[in-house]
């Protein structure tokens, strides 16, 4: 009788323990969620805490709200858990931005030069009024959408942008925010992700036909084999579960409890032939801004300072950072920052050929490859951009804005929006919830062009 006792009260603990164990587990996404928002947006962006704390959290889930955090200004860090469970804090470094410390984080490496002014180039204006003013642009039009879409509270708008012609020809930004302030990219950071692979193309450092160099698939045919255009295109066939509202899914372990974002994706297994089927994987991205590391070390080139030497510092995007996870490699599919005039400048990369100021940072033909439509995708998807084009089953997502239009999107409503057929590129950034981004920010765009017109051919 003692003896099934003492079993039941040890199988009790194991229990109980077992239950802890799995209680801590799911708070660390909410926690490192809060920790990691607050380091970047406060030491980063240069945002005033008790904004961030009233603003950032609210109405994302209860979890969050059950959060609690400290922000260390002395050691330049924030730290979360829930009634002690999940315990998470993230870290800031000059010129790295925040790190979800997980395990020991490696050693920042030295940061680089700033990026000079003899090296920036101001976009030319064309306001309004002013000498530069283009006169295919109903300027009136333009500036009501632009105030109506600042005024509407639901939709949270922080930042928009109008490029026309390579011109800068509207501008806002919504209270507290202004044109020094980056902005969080979320999955922006997907096509920023492949255009570095685009100028490490241009550089002869890769070909996207040939398999990427993924250390877990040594071993393994079918997967060694994959090609960077099939990761780039998301159809190389991958298990990844993208569940944001599951604590325990690949994207949230992967984001907020990993040491290695993109080693927990290249874990995964095959689970269809690649090329006939199409999933939207943030693994992917993170496999590939790994993968970028021993491309570019295989050939002599510094992973920490390619991004800046072959994109940033050429484009004049002094403000960019691209955050990284503990085992030091870029959260390509997340974390990166810029202001939104540097998000114009990677846009107009775009709608230039991959040409910036007579220097090509991209492949001729780049910009076609990155709008193509993925045959899996039914349309919807290139690589590593959004498309607005009708598949065969469905209808594009925008259907009242041109089919040549192709984005960079991100989780509640960040874009970089490339209209060729307008010469245009449009940045909105802002906070939209309750409510589908795109289906908010479509009519503005919409208003946008129309106000902006059709290039001259």
């Amino acid at each position: 009788m003692k003896v099934r006792i003492l079993f039941i009260a040890a199988a009790a603990a194991i229990a109980a323990a077992a239950g802890l164990a799995i209680a801590d587990r799911a708070a660390r996404v909410p926690a490192a969620y809060m920790a990691k928002t607050l380091c970047s947006e406060i030491f980063l962006a240069g945002r005033d805490e008790a904004v961030v704390r009233a603003v950032e959290f609210e109405g994302i889930s209860p979890a969050i709200d059950l959060a609690r955090a400290a922000v260390d200004r002395k050691a330049r860090r924030a730290s979360a858990s829930l009634y002690g469970f999940g315990r998470a804090t993230a870290l800031y470094r000059d010129g790295e931005g925040c790190v979800i410390v997980k395990g020991a984080p490696t050693q920042a490496p030295p940061p680089g030069d700033p990026i000079l002014n003899t090296s920036y180039t101001p976009w030319a204006e064309g306001f309004a009024g002013t000498p530069g003013a283009l006169d295919r642009i109903d300027y009136a039009s333009l500036d009501a959408s632009l105030d109506a879409a600042m005024a509407d509270g639901g939709a949270a708008t922080r930042a928009l942008l109008v490029v026309v012609d390579g011109r800068l020809v509207a501008e806002r930004y919504g209270e507290g925010f202004g044109p020094e302030t980056p902005f969080l990219s979320w999955s922006m950071a997907k096509s920023v992700t492949a255009t570095l692979i685009g100028a490490a193309v241009q550089r002869g450092l890769i070909d996207i036909a040939a398999p990427v160099p993924v250390s877990e698939w040594a071993g393994d045919a079918r997967r060694a084999a994959l090609p960077w255009d099939d990761l780039l295109r998301m159809q190389s066939g991958l298990a990844f579960k993208e569940d944001y509202g599951d604590p325990f899914s690949d994207v949230s372990r992967m984001l907020f409890d990993a040491h290695s974002a993109g080693a927990v994706a290249a874990r995964k297994p095959l689970i269809h032939p690649p090329e006939t089927s199409w999933a939207y994987s943030s693994g992917t991205s993170n496999i590939l801004a790994r993968a970028l590391r021993p491309a570019l070390e295989a050939k002599g080139e510094s992973y920490d300072a390619f991004p800046r030497e072959a994109l940033f510092a050429p484009l004049g995007a002094a403000s960019a950072v691209m955050e990284r996870d503990s085992s030091g490699h870029y959260i390509g599919s997340s974390y990166m920052y810029a202001t939104a005039r540097d998000w114009a400048r990677l846009g107009q990369l775009y709608l230039d050929d991959g040409v910036w100021n007579g220097a090509r940072l991209l492949p001729e033909g780049w910009a076609a490859y990155a709008a193509s439509p993925t045959p899996a995708s039914d349309g919807a998807y290139g690589a590593h951009f959004w498309l607005n084009r009708d598949g065969a089953a469905r209808r594009r997502y925008m259907p009242n804005a041109p089919e040549d239009i192709y984005y960079f999107a991100g989780h509640e409503g960040q874009y970089v929006f490339i209209a060729p057929s307008a010469n245009a590129v449009i940045v909105r950034t802002g906070i939209t919830r309750g409510a589908v981004p795109l289906d908010v920010v479509a009519p503005m765009l919409t208003q946008i062009l129309a106000a902006v017109g059709e290039a001259t051919p």
